[in-house]
């Protein structure tokens, strides 16, 4: 016993200590955002049941969640992500219309071992419900760049891209390695998917270039012209449609990785992630999901967010090493 002493689990976090004051000030900087454009901050169960997430298939495995049986013996696990209950939360209390829900508080889910990574990170976000489109998209974009100078990281860069436009990829492709492929951005690896399925122009020529397929609208407008699937060219033509609403200020702000696969299954249109140099995962994560609510038979469109806290802070104390 004397061992555990000293000793946290390897899935737990770090004890914060000096930077407790820095994530204080974060969550307070985004609630304030939150705040002003309306969203009801909202403190979700810490529990869900497994069948919940596994009946979804929104793409968190079942042996990433940490599972326990309780006192009725139906399997429950600790919160894995916000979008789900939240979107349950909605259905259960007969809202219709436009609902802004705002969070802040933990998921959990098993990592792989000896990587340096726990398993519970810090997230805050939002969720929007029931307004579609251009509009909606709008709305998260301009959240995202008014709160980038909150977050106290100096270099974040915001990538777009269109779970329209990987999906029919996917379809396209089709072949199982080819996601991987993508998250790794192995050139040689998709030469050999290539000749291996025989795949022929125009599309051998599109994924050839998809690993270094990221940039501004440069990048964007040149991929529009050499594609000639009229589906990819359309998810691409949305994306370069709303761009174009976005105002001078938030362009600079947002660029483009057509080579973007999702962090979750349920995304249907545009998909967000924010980067930091110091940072070796995501630090923003989202997209619009205009399809989950179906499973709570409703018809309503969405789109959410979420900051890793946790990242923000590792990355803030490496960026402050860089820089000492």
């Amino acid at each position: 016993m004397e061992e555990f002493k000293y000793l946290i689990p390897e899935e737990s976090i770090d004890a914060i200590m000096n930077n407790v004051a820095s994530l204080r000030e974060i969550e307070g900087h985004l609630r304030d955002v939150f705040n002003k454009h309306d969203y009801l901050e909202v403190l979700m169960p810490s529990f869900e049941y497994v069948d919940l997430y596994n009946d979804m298939d929104i793409g968190i495995e079942e042996e990433k969640m940490f599972q326990f049986i309780n006192y009725d013996g139906k399997r429950v696990a600790l919160r894995a992500d916000f979008t789900v209950p939240l979107a349950r939360l909605y259905s259960s209390q007969n809202e219709k219309g436009e609902k802004r829900y705002a969070y802040f508080g933990k998921v959990y889910r098993k990592e792989k071992r000896h990587k340096g990574r726990s398993s519970e990170f810090f997230q805050a976000g939002i969720e929007l419900l029931g307004k579609p489109g251009f509009e909606g998209d709008l709305e998260c974009l301009s959240i995202i760049q008014q709160t980038l100078q909150y977050l106290q990281l100096k270099e974040v860069k915001i990538e777009m891209s269109s779970a329209k436009f990987y999906k029919r990829l996917c379809t396209l492709v089709d072949d199982s390695t080819f996601v991987e492929i993508l998250q790794k951005r192995d050139i040689s690896a998709m030469q050999s998917l290539i000749e291996r399925k025989n795949i022929q122009s125009p599309l051998k020529e599109l994924l050839i270039k998809l690993p270094g397929c990221f940039g501004d609208i440069i990048v964007l407008n040149q991929m529009i012209e050499m594609i000639q699937d009229q589906e990819l060219k359309d998810a691409l033509i949305e994306l370069k449609d709303l761009n174009e609403k976005l105002d001078v200020k938030s362009q600079e702000c947002f660029s483009f990785d057509l080579a973007m696969t999702p962090s979750m299954k349920y995304y249907t249109g545009i998909m967000i992630k924010g980067y930091s140099p110091y940072a070796a995962e995501p630090i923003i994560n989202g997209g619009r999901y205009d399809h989950l609510m179906s499973h709570f038979h409703k018809d309503v469109p969405a789109i959410g967010f979420s900051y890793d806290l946790s990242h923000i802070l590792k990355a803030l104390e490496k960026e402050e090493e860089a820089n000492a």
